[in-house]
């Protein structure tokens, strides 16, 4: 629509140019006309007024030239020379014995564009008034100008009908161009204040569905935050469980055989002592450590089989139940989370199997099999007819949970524990 905008002034400019040449060639050369056909004289006093001086047309075309001059100045950002288009406006109309005052109304469409809020409607004001002004037949007079009507007396009827109509038939033509301009401007006007009220109102809609939004995601981030906390807590639990678990259980079993040493051999029974205090000074490091980082010692200072060894080792010596380890994959590329996991099931599956099934042996097998870790641990002990998971068999199936793994449990003539972990990558060793 804007190409079409331009269009319009374009022609709008050239009738005015047209018409102002016209007028400008019909009162500079009806005198000389007159003058070679010797009736000047008789020219002259049929005139109102005297006619114009000749240097008042070549103001006249200084000044279309100059209005052409500003307008392309203007669109090319130098605003501050628009106003200066109803000035040389006005000097061409006056040039022109105030025959055609068209010209103001092409400076109304080639700056009203550009106009906005109260300094446009002065301006229409303005321009209405010297349009009026100018068009009134008095203000010729006063200004003993000679109307082009009585140039057209020294032509014969045809051709005075010929110039006539021309004249009419450009100012009608730029009079239409100029009322189909003002049409298309504010259409085009309205379907911009159409535009912007829809925008406003998509607007409003996303800043009710933002705000929808961020309340949702302040729920969600308050209920992120408490599940997060029940998480930590869990964990928390779960290392506590295992550590303490672990170590108590362990000081239990070698306390209740120092009890029966302690009168049959006092030396045996000092060196279990020595056991369970190591065993228990062990163990009150491990709970300052999980406090620290709830990751077990043994693995933050050697690789997890030989953590697991040590375990079994130690469980071994502090019970005297016989632990035998079997493992089938000593170089395993576990990240932490796994080899945590993995550390505490199985010290969690001996813990279990000493303090509640009683067992005097306790056989752990490691080994990865098709990308996948096997985890199995059997004991002699008593078992149970119904197997009711407590606080450290749920704990493991959360830890395996969090790596997609899972957890198997059965009781007969003992207890077996059967875990899966699937390995993250294709190369189970290095």
């Amino acid at each position: 629509m804007a190409q079409s905008l331009q269009f319009f002034r374009r022609i709008m400019l050239l009738l005015n140019i047209t018409v102002c040449v016209f007028l400008a060639w019909v009162f500079g050369m009806t005198p000389v006309l007159a003058a070679r056909q010797s009736d000047g004289v008789t020219f002259t006093q049929n005139l109102s007024a005297l006619p114009a001086k000749p240097w008042t047309l070549t103001v006249a075309i200084l000044s279309m030239a100059a209005l052409i001059v500003v307008g392309v100045l203007r669109r090319r950002s130098y605003h501050f020379v628009g106003w200066t288009e109803p000035l040389f406006a006005l000097c061409v109309i006056f040039a022109l014995h105030l025959d055609y005052n068209g010209l103001l109304l092409y400076v109304v469409v080639d700056l009203i564009d550009g106009l906005h809020g109260r300094t446009r409607r002065r301006f229409l004001g303005v321009m209405t008034a010297l349009f009026l002004l100018t068009g009134l037949g008095a203000l010729q007079g006063a200004l003993h100008t000679v109307p082009f009507s009585e140039y057209l007396l020294y032509f014969d009827m045809h051709t005075r009908q010929l110039l006539q109509s021309t004249v009419d038939l450009l100012g009608a033509l730029h009079l239409i161009l100029f009322v189909v301009y003002m049409v298309v401007l504010i259409g085009q006007r309205t379907e911009e204040n159409s535009a912007i009220r829809r925008l406003n109102g998509e607007l409003e809609q996303a800043n009710d569905q933002l705000s929808v939004m961020n309340e949702q995601l302040k729920a969600y981030a308050a209920e992120s935050e408490r599940m997060a906390e029940t998480r930590e807590r869990n964990r928390l639990a779960r290392e506590i469980h295992d550590t303490l678990g672990h170590a108590l259980t362990g000081i239990t079993a070698g306390a209740d055989a120092c009890l029966q040493m302690l009168e049959i051999s006092p030396e045996m029974a000092k060196k279990q002592m020595e056991r369970i205090a190591a065993t228990a000074r062990e163990g009150m490091n491990e709970v300052r450590r999980s406090v620290r980082a709830l990751r077990p010692d043994a693995l933050e200072r050697m690789q997890l089989t030989d953590a697991i060894a040590k375990l079994c080792t130690e469980m071994q010596a502090t019970s005297q139940a016989e632990i035998m380890l079997d493992l089938q994959a000593e170089d395993l590329r576990l990240s932490p989370d796994e080899e945590d996991a993995v550390y505490r099931i199985v010290q969690e599956s001996i813990t279990n199997a000493i303090r509640h099934g009683h067992a005097t042996a306790v056989r752990v097998r490691i080994a990865a099999e098709e990308r996948r870790l096997d985890i199995t641990v059997t004991d002699n002990g008593c078992g149970c007819t119904k197997i009711e998971p407590g606080f450290g068999l749920r704990h493991m199936r959360e830890r395996l949970k969090l790596l997609n793994g899972t957890l198997k449990v059965k009781s007969e003539n003992g207890f077996e524990l059967h875990a899966e972990i699937p390995l993250r990558w294709g190369d189970v060793y290095d």
